[in-house]
């Protein structure tokens, strides 16, 4: 079976002289010094540094690893082009390691491979996982070929040729070669691979800390809580804060005092926003959410209270202050400017549409030239005012709370007194002249505050081990479920709040169960090789990335090719 990968035709004689022809043209017109000056040039998909890989060989991979079935828009969204061009970098790097160590593969084997119908490729190895899902390739970057007789069953040279012309419109040849060259890579990954070494302790103790599990109680302290209920963002405490931190504020408004010019309408907003494809029902319920706002103002709240928890916009944490309405504010800006034109200082309006949304804005005066810097610095100190008083003051309270449960109040109840008692901090505006005097309640009622889903409150999580997390959005160098594991007893506190991307978490070790070494024994083949199996996809990963570091300025790709109008007609032209 395997000579027919090296048998020969009649007229050997004249195949070698023709042969010989051909070498001695080729000599000359790629002999040293003729590149650029000969008709003839190999144009070169991808180069990594003195390696060319041609648009044949690179349309022939590409059909191999790429589905004809995938759609276009899949192919584009996937980056499949630029995919498999960086399969052969990684090939391409490999086999200089291979010629370098010595690695090759015989003809015998190459055959055999061939003769089964396995075909190699090469795709990035850091993406193999999904990739090779998505893409129906199996993990050792094969695909299989129909090249045996439907009749015999057997292998058939004549089906296994037309099947490699099929599939990547080379010759048997050029195919074997260029299959030559992907094994050897392969071969190379697998002797990263070999060279892995996984110790029964360190299987243990990764299998420990994954089957030891624990559950805790955790109270998130997000800022944007106490921006929306707590920070007193009035004038003097703005102000006073942009004293203290004059540099910082000083940079800000260098950026901003652009947008800030004379005679501009001073407005604040409560905006809801609606995609440009929205339908009719999202249409209706954004543009209700707005009335409702604009509704509870008439009824004398304050236009700020309601932007904070109401508004969609950026301003939303300064009670919706946009400070100089002008056409920089964007899609919008149009419908806003010509709604402020008629209202005087301290008028709110009916809710506005636009290309943005649904608005409800009320204007404040227009900026008079001597007021530009004070009254921008300030509204350019507030944005940055708030959202940082809202850190401290969530950083205090995580600590109050962690010292009241540390003295022996239940963590539930502490964190709803401490809530209730932030949540009164902020003195209720007064409502406006014209509004309408709110009805006394019946009794004492819990502020709006404590009703939202942001309040701070104990939530219990589910089990999870120490790879896992406790929380979402812990910050990098935070370790949240280690620091859990720490404690020995049930109750017992993590000393100090953890800091996330949302503002701190205050955690308690609710209870722990720790994986028992009895148990290890029953699935240790398993667990050896899971965990093999991981540090060998490892490896490879960070061989072939250190390989690529050498190369980084030394790859260069056609960039047609990455066009997703460049089409495949088959002959390597792209």
């Amino acid at each position: 079976m395997l000579s027919f990968f090296r048998k020969g035709g009649g007229g050997q004689v004249i195949v070698a002289a023709v042969a010989f022809a051909v070498i001695i043209v080729f000599v000359l017109e790629f002999r040293p010094g003729r590149e650029g000056r000969s008709g003839i040039t190999r144009e070169c998909a991808v180069k990594i540094a003195d390696s060319c890989i041609d648009k044949k060989e690179y349309w022939a991979a590409y059909n191999l690893i790429v589905p004809r079935e995938l759609p276009q828009k899949k192919i584009k969204s996937m980056g499949l082009r630029k995919t498999v061009m960086d399969g052969f970098v990684e090939r391409e790097l490999l086999l200089k390691e291979a010629d370098r160590l010595g690695v090759s593969v015989s003809e015998e084997e190459l055959d055999k491979e061939l003769a089964a119908g396995r075909v190699r490729i090469s795709l990035p190895y850091h993406q193999m996982g999904w990739l090779g899902y998505s893409l129906g390739i199996g993990e050792e970057m094969v695909r299989l070929l129909q090249v045996t007789s439907s009749q015999t069953k057997e292998f058939d040279y004549k089906v296994y040729e037309r099947a490699v012309r099929n599939a990547t419109n080379r010759s048997p040849k050029e195919f074997k070669e260029m299959q030559r060259r992907e094994v050897v890579a392969q071969r190379m990954r697998d002797l990263v691979r070999s060279r892995v070494r996984v110790s029964e302790t360190e299987a243990y103790s990764q299998w420990e800390r994954e089957r030891s599990k624990a559950i805790a109680r955790v109270v998130a302290v997000p800022r944007e809580w106490f921006a929306k209920w707590v920070v007193d963002a009035s004038d003097a405490t703005v102000d006073d804060w942009a004293v203290k931190n004059e540099k910082h504020v000083e940079d800000a408004w260098k950026q901003a005092q652009a947008n800030w010019k004379p005679e501009c309408p001073l407005v604040s907003e409560i905006v809801a926003s609606v995609e440009e494809e929205a339908g009719d029902a999202t249409k209706t319920e954004q543009r209700q959410k707005v009335q409702s706002a604009l509704d509870r103002i008439k009824k004398g709240e304050a236009f700020d209270a309601v932007a904070r928890v109401a508004s969609e916009g950026s301003g939303a944490e300064v009670g919706g202050e946009l400070g100089c309405l002008t056409e920089g504010y964007g899609p919008g800006a149009k419908e806003l400017l010509e709604a402020a034109k008629g209202m005087k200082p301290g008028q709110v309006s009916e809710v506005i549409e636009s290309k943005r949304g649904f608005h409800v804005i009320k204007v404040h005066g227009v900026l008079a030239e001597k007021d530009v810097e004070k009254l921008g610095k300030r509204a350019t100190a507030r944005r940055l005012a708030v959202p940082a008083l809202a850190t401290e003051l969530a950083k205090e309270f995580s600590d109050k709370l962690i010292e009241k449960a540390k003295a022996g109040e239940k963590l539930e109840d502490a964190a709803k007194a401490l809530a209730l008692e932030y949540a009164s901090r902020r003195p209720a505006k007064k409502p406006g002249p014209a509004a309408a005097p709110a009805p006394a309640p019946a009794k004492a009622a819990e502020p709006p505050a404590m009703e939202d889903a942001l309040r701070p409150k104990v939530e219990i999580t589910a089990p999870f081990s120490i790879a896992g997390s406790p929380i979402e959005g812990p910050l990098p160098t935070e370790a949240p479920a280690a620091k859990l594991f720490e404690l020995e007893k049930a109750d017992a506190l993590v000393e100090k709040p953890v800091r996330t991307t949302a503002g701190f978490a205050v955690l308690q070790l609710k209870e722990k169960t720790m994986a028992k070494k009895e148990d290890f024994a029953k699935d240790r083949l398993a667990i050896l090789r899971a965990l093999r199996q991981s540090k060998e996809q490892d490896a490879v990963a960070r061989y072939i990335a250190a390989l690529r570091v050498k190369v980084k300025d030394k790859v260069t790709y056609d960039q047609r090719l990455l066009d997703d109008k460049a089409a495949d007609d088959g002959s390597g032209d792209g």
